[in-house]
């Protein structure tokens, strides 16, 4: 009994690196795609921006 905790608990810490890694590697995609989205409204809307003043002028 005690040998089949030790073996599943030797391979919940092998998965867990893993595990670990795909939860960054979603976070970090989900960092960039916030980011790129931001940035593009930004430009979006400076773009806009630059366009009215010129039209007021």
């Amino acid at each position: 009994m005690t040998e089949h905790f030790t073996g599943h608990n030797k391979a919940r810490l092998e998965a867990s690196p893993n595990r670990f890694f795909l939860a960054c590697a979603v976070l970090a995609l989900s960092i960039a795609f916030l980011l790129s989205a931001a940035l593009a409204g930004t430009t979006a809307f400076r773009k806009e921006w630059q366009f009215a003043s010129e039209a007021n002028v």
